[in-house]
C-alpha cells in the first residue's frame, strides 16, 4: 500500500498507460479554462493504435514471469502493476485508510506542514511554479497552499494526475479557496505532463509527497529523480519529497494490517480492476460483450498478506492463493498473449503461491543524503514531525556535481547498505576484481567532463570574470594563473604520453607549468616555479587554449577505451596525473575563493542552513589495540619498474609519496568518533580570552581563517562568526554550522588538543582507525547479534570475530588501496557545497550496540601529528620530480610553522577517487590557515 493518497500516479514514471477504465472521463478536452482554474489534457490518444496497451502488456508479463525483489532471499513471484490499486473503489478505500488510527503516515506529514509550512514556503521564491505529482490528500495540500497564498505572490499550482474526475474535483475546491494562486490541472502521466512545463524559466518546486517514493525500489527512484532533474528542472529548482522513516516493526505492520480490514479490501480490489482492464480490451478485440477473466469465485480464493523486512526497511504486499487457482486468457487476445510472453497457456497458481503487489520502503536518517548522491541532486533541508516518524526532504538541482565512482545503488538508501553489500560480494569475487570494477585505472570520459564542469563553475561562475586577477591569498598566484595552469600541466603530460608536440601556444606551458607555495615564515623561500609573465594572457585566449587541450584529452581517451586499455604504464600514468592534478586544484581554487569578500562570490546554489539543533555532537571514543607490521602505502606501483611495460589490468596508480608500502607498529590508542566542531572550537577561544587556559598563542593566531565576524563582542573575540562558504556565511552560534567540523591550521588544532589534554593522531593511527572502523561497521550492519556482545572490545577484536563469521580475510581488506566500505553519505565530491553536521545525540545510533556512529571521510581533511616525510625506499617520480620531494622537511624543522604535515581523508569538494583511496597522502604547512582541514582528538589507550 502506498504511503498516502498522493500516489494515484506512483507508477506513472514507469510509463504505465491509462486505459478506458482508469480514464473514465473520456471527454476530449485538450485545454479548457474555467473562471477558477485551467484544465489541460496531456493524455496521448491511442484511438488509432492497434498496439496492445502498455498496462495490458504489463499484466500479461507480470502474471507469466517470476521476479525477485532487490535484496530479498524470498522465492521469485508473479506480479501485478501497482497502479491497478487506484480505480474509484481503491481510491475511496485508501482515503478511508488514511483516517485510521493505525495509519500514521498521512497525519505525520500533516503534522510537518502544520509546524513547518512557513519554513517550507520560505524555500519557494515568488513567481514560482509549484507542481504536485498526483493530486491526493487535500488535507496536506491545503496547508501548503494556505502558506503560499499568504506569504508568496505570482505562484501557479499545477496538479498532475491520470484521473480526470478526482483531479477536477480537487482543483475546483482549491481554486475556490485560494485567490492569490493560479491553478492548472494537468491530466496525464508524469511523462506526458512534465515536458509541457520543462521549458518554463520560472522557478519550479516539485512536490512528491506521502512517501510515494517508497513504492519505488531505490534504483527506480534514483533514475526517476535523475530524469526529472535533467529534463524538467533548471539550476536551483527544488523537489520536496515525503519519506517515511524506519521505526519499530510493530508500528509499521499495524499501519499496513489494520484491525478493520480496510487494507485487505484495498489490496484485494486489484483483482476485479485487473479483470475489467483485460476483459474490456478483449471485448474491443472481439467486438462482443465483455466476458470474464478473473471471476468472483477466483477472487475469493486469494487473501492479502504482507511482511516487513527490518534489515532492508521495506514492507512488501502480496496476494496469496488459499487453494489452487487456474486463470484462462480470453480467446480474443490469445494471439497477443502468445506474442508477448511466448505462450497462451492457462495461468496456474498453486496454493500458497503469492502474487506481488507493491513495496513500501522506510528510510534511515542518512537516506536523503544518499538519494541526493545517486540521483545527482543536492540535499538542502529536512523537516520531521514531532514523533520522528516521517520527513519532508528538500532537494535542489545543483550547478554541478562530480560524478560518483561506478557503484551499486544501495537497496535501502541507507549509508551502510553499499558497504554491507560489498562485504557479501567478497564471498564471490576477489578483492582485486571488486576494486577493478569500482575503480578503473583511467577515469571515464564522463568523469573528465564532470570534473571540467565543476572547474568551469568555479572559474567562470563563482568567481566573477572581473575578479580573475585578484589574489585573495598572498601565498598563491591570482585566479587567472590557475585558469591556464590546469590545461598547461595536462598538455605537458599528454605530450609526454603521446610523444607529440605541445598544444599552441607552446609558451603557455612555460608560463603556467607550476605555481607557488612559499615558506610561511619567509615567503622569499620557495620551490622552483614558472616565471610570472609581465602581463597575463587574455582570458578568452586562455579559454581557447583550455578547449584545445580538452579535445586532445578526449581523443586520447576514445582511443584508449576502444583498445580496451592497452597502453603502457607510463602513458597511462601521465594521463592519470593530469586528471588528479586538476581534481586537487579544484580544491585549491575553492579555498582561495572562500577568502574573497563574501559579497563578491556568485553563489552556485540556493542553500538555507537550518537553525542550530538542541542536540549536541556525540563525543564517543573508539579503542584500538594497534599491532605490529600494519601496512601504510601502495604496493606494486613502482614507476621505474613498470615504465614502458603494458599497464597491468586493474592496476592502481598513486603519487610517488604513496610508495613503496611500509610496515609500522602501532601502540594501543583511542580516537574520537567525530572531528571538533565550530561551536566547540569557539568555546576553546572563549577560554583563551578569559584566561582559563594559558595559551602561548594569541586569540588572533588561533582564530580560524574559515570564519568571518558577524557581530561585535570583545576586542579579541566577536560574539558570533559565520563560516565562509560559496553559498553564504551561516552563523556558528544560531545555525546548523555550529555542528560543522571546524577548519583550522595544524598549529591551531594542536593548541585545542593541548587545552583538552589530548593529542592529534599520527598518520598511521588515523589510517588504521578509519579503515578498521569502516570494514567492521559494514560487516556488523547485518550482524548486530554478533557485535552486541563485543562492547568495550578494541575495534580490531570485533573485526576479527565478524570477518571470521563472514568468511573474509579482514587483514587483506585493510591493505587494499581503496576503502570500499566508506558510508554512502560521505560528504565528498560536492554532495554539498558546504560541510555537513557531525552526528548528534539525536542521530548517532549506529544500530550496532558496540559501535558508536563515527564520521571519518568527508567535510574536511584531517590533520595528523606526522610530519610529511618519505616512506623508506622512496623514489621521486621521473615524470614530476618535485611533486613530493620539494616539500619533505628535515627533522630540525618539525616544530616550525612552515614544516609540512600529513593530512588525511578528504573534504566536501575532494574528488571521490582521492577521498576513497586510503593510500593518498595530502600535506600542508602546519601553520597554513586556509586549507579545508579539521581534526579530532586522540590519546594513548
Amino acid at each position: 500500500m502506498p504511503a498516502s493518497a498522493d500516489t494515484t500516479l506512483d507508477a506513472n514514471a514507469k510509463s504505465l498507460e491509462s486505459t478506458t477504465d482508469v480514464n473514465s472521463d473520456t471527454t476530449n478536452l485538450d485545454e479548457t479554462k474555467t473562471d477558477q482554474y485551467q484544465f489541460v489534457d496531456c493524455r496521448a490518444s491511442s484511438a488509432a493504435s492497434h498496439a496492445v496497451p502498455s498496462l495490458v502488456k504489463q499484466i500479461i508479463m507480470g502474471l507469466t514471469t517470476f521476479k525477485s525483489l532487490p535484496g530479498s532471499d524470498a522465492v521469485a513471484t508473479r506480479a501485478l502493476p501497482t497502479v491497478l490499486l487506484y480505480d474509484e473503489v481503491g481510491l475511496d478505500l485508501f482515503d478511508r485508510i488514511t483516517y485510521l488510527p493505525e495509519y500514521y503516515l498521512t497525519n505525520s506529514e500533516i503534522d510537518i506542514f502544520k509546524t513547518s509550512a512557513r519554513e517550507i514556503v520560505a524555500e519557494i521564491p515568488n513567481g514560482s511554479d509549484v507542481i504536485e505529482l498526483g493530486c491526493g490528500s487535500l488535507r496536506k495540500t491545503e496547508l501548503l497552499l494556505d502558506a503560499l497564498d499568504r506569504h508568496r505572490t505570482g505562484v501557479t499550482y499545477y496538479a498532475i494526475d491520470v484521473m480526470p474526475r478526482p483531479l477536477r474535483e480537487s482543483m475546483a475546491k482549491l481554486a475556490a479557496r485560494f485567490s492569490n494562486i493560479s491553478f492548472c490541472a494537468m491530466c496525464g502521466t508524469y511523462e506526458e505532463a512534465l515536458p509541457r512545463l520543462s521549458k518554463s524559466t520560472r522557478p519550479k518546486t516539485i512536490l512528491w509527497l506521502g512517501s510515494s517514493i517508497g513504492n519505488y525500489h531505490s534504483t527506480e527512484a534514483a533514475q526517476f529523480l535523475a530524469k526529472i532533474s535533467k529534463t524538467s528542472l533548471n539550476v536551483n529548482d527544488a523537489i520536496l519529497i515525503g519519506m517515511d522513516k524506519q521505526k519499530q516493526s510493530s508500528i509499521i505492520m499495524d499501519a499496513y494490517h489494520d484491525s478493520q480490514g480496510l487494507t485487505d479490501k484495498f489490496e484485494l480490489n486489484i483483482l476485479p480492476h485487473t479483470d475489467r482492464i483485460v476483459t474490456e480490451y478483449a471485448a474491443q478485440q472481439s467486438g462482443e460483450a465483455r466476458g470474464s477473466f478473473i471471476d468472483q469465485k477466483t477472487l475469493e480464493k486469494f487473501k492479502y498478506v504482507g511482511f516487513y523486512d527490518k534489515d532492508i526497511g521495506r514492507h512488501d504486499s502480496y496476494l496469496e492463493a488459499c487453494e489452487d487457482v487456474v486463470i484462462r486468457w480470453p480467446r480474443s487476445i490469445a494471439a497477443q498473449v502468445k506474442e508477448i510472453c511466448g505462450s497462451d497457456s492457462d495461468i496456474v497458481i498453486k496454493r500458497g503461491e503469492r502474487v506481488y503487489i507493491e513495496s513500501s520502503y522506510k528510510y534511515s536518517d542518512s537516506a536523503p543524503d544518499v538519494l541526493a548522491l545517486v540521483s545527482g541532486l543536492t540535499m538542502s533541508r529536512i523537516w520531521t514531525d514531532p514523533r520522528e516518524y516521517h520527513m519532508l526532504s528538500l532537494f535542489r538541482k545543483p550547478q554541478t556535481a562530480m560524478p560518483l565512482m561506478p557503484q551499486t545503488i544501495p537497496i535501502s538508501l541507507d549509508k551502510w547498505c553499499v558497504p554491507m553489500q560489498r562485504t557479501h560480494a567478497l564471498r564471490a569475487l576477489s578483492s582485486s576484481a571488486l576494486l577493478a570494477e569500482q575503480f578503473p585505472t583511467i577515469p571515464s570520459i564522463s568523469e573528465w567532463k564532470g570534473m571540467w564542469k565543476t572547474w568551469d563553475t568555479l572559474t567562470l561562475h563563482i568567481i566573477p570574470r572581473s575578479k580573475l586577477l585578484n589574489r585573495p591569498i598572498d601565498l598563491r598566484h591570482p585566479f587567472i594563473f590557475y585558469l591556464g595552469h590546469i590545461p598547461a600541466f595536462a598538455d605537458i603530460h599528454m605530450s609526454a604520453a603521446e610523444s607529440t608536440p605541445l598544444t599552441e601556444p607552446a609558451a603557455f606551458a612555460e608560463w603556467f607549468e607550476r605555481g607557488i607555495d612559499p615558506n610561511l615564515e619567509d615567503p622569499s623561500i620557495c620551490h622552483s616555479h614558472s616565471e610570472v609573465p609581465d602581463e597575463w594572457p587574455a582570458v578568452d585566449e586562455i579559454l581557447a587554449y583550455r578547449d584545445r587541450v580538452r579535445t586532445r584529452i578526449v581523443s586520447w581517451l576514445e582511443i584508449y577505451f576502444a583498445a580496451n586499455g592497452r597502453v603502457s604504464a607510463d602513458e597511462a600514468r601521465h594521463v592519470w596525473m593530469a586528471f588528479e592534478h586538476e581534481a586537487m586544484h579544484i580544491e585549491t581554487l575553492l579555498y582561495m575563493v572562500l577568502q574573497m569578500d563574501p559579497t563578491e562570490i556568485c553563489s552556485p546554489a540556493m542553500v538555507s542552513v537550518p537553525s542550530a539543533s538542541l542536540a549536541k555532537p556525540v563525543r564517543s571514543w573508539l579503542s584500538y589495540a594497534g599491532g605490529e607490521g600494519i601496512q601504510l602505502g601502495l604496493l606494486d606501483d613502482n614507476e621505474s619498474t613498470l615504465g614502458a611495460s603494458p599497464l597491468p589490468a586493474g592496476h592502481v596508480l598513486g603519487w610517488d609519496n604513496e610508495s613503496p608500502a611500509m610496515r609500522m607498529d602501532i601502540k594501543p590508542f583511542k580516537i574520537q568518533t567525530q572531528p571538533i566542531t565550530n561551536s566547540e572550537y569557539y568555546t576553546f577561544l572563549q577560554s583563551v580570552v578569559n584566561k582559563s587556559f594559558d595559551s602561548d598563542r594569541s586569540v588572533d593566531d588561533l582564530l580560524p581563517r574559515s570564519w568571518i565576524a558577524l557581530e561585535g563582542g570583545s576586542q579579541e573575540l566577536a560574539s558570533d562568526y559565520g563560516v565562509r562558504t560559496v553559498v553564504g556565511t551561516p552563523s556558528i552560534i544560531s545555525t546548523e554550522a555550529s555542528a560543522w567540523p571546524v577548519t583550522v591550521s595544524q598549529v591551531q588544532a594542536e593548541a585545542y588538543a593541548k587545552w583538552q589534554g589530548k593529542r592529534l593522531p599520527t598518520e598511521a593511527e588515523w589510517t588504521h582507525a578509519t579503515r578498521t572502523y569502516h570494514l567492521t561497521r559494514a560487516l556488523a550492519s547485518n550482524d548486530s547479534q554478533a557485535s552486541s556482545a563485543a562492547a568495550d572490545k578494541p575495534v580490531e577484536e570485533l573485526l576479527k570475530e565478524l570477518a571470521a563469521a563472514h568468511k573474509i580475510d579482514g587483514t587483506k581488506q585493510l591493505c587494499e588501496p581503496y576503502d570500499l566500505f566508506i558510508p554512502s553519505d560521505a560528504n565528498i565530491g560536492l554532495s554539498h557545497w558546504h560541510p555537513a553536521p557531525v552526528p548528534t545525540s539525536q542521530s548517532a545510533s549506529s544500530g550496532v550496540d558496540s559501535l558508536p556512529e563515527a564520521m571519518f571521510i568527508g567535510n574536511a581533511w584531517e590533520w595528523t601529528s606526522t610530519p610529511f616525510h618519505p616512506f623508506n625506499g622512496f623514489e621521486p617520480s621521473h615524470m614530476y620530480p618535485g611533486y613530493s620531494a620539494d616539500f619533505f622537511d628535515p627533522p630540525e624543522m618539525y616544530k616550525s610553522d612552515s614544516c609540512h604535515y600529513v593530512i588525511k581523508g578528504g573534504s566536501y569538494i575532494t574528488h571521490p577517487r582521492m577521498a576513497l583511496r586510503q593510500t593518498f597522502r595530502n600535506w600542508y604547512q602546519r601553520g597554513y590557515p586556509y586549507m579545508l582541514a579539521t581534526f579530532r582528538l586522540c590519546a594513548d589507550s
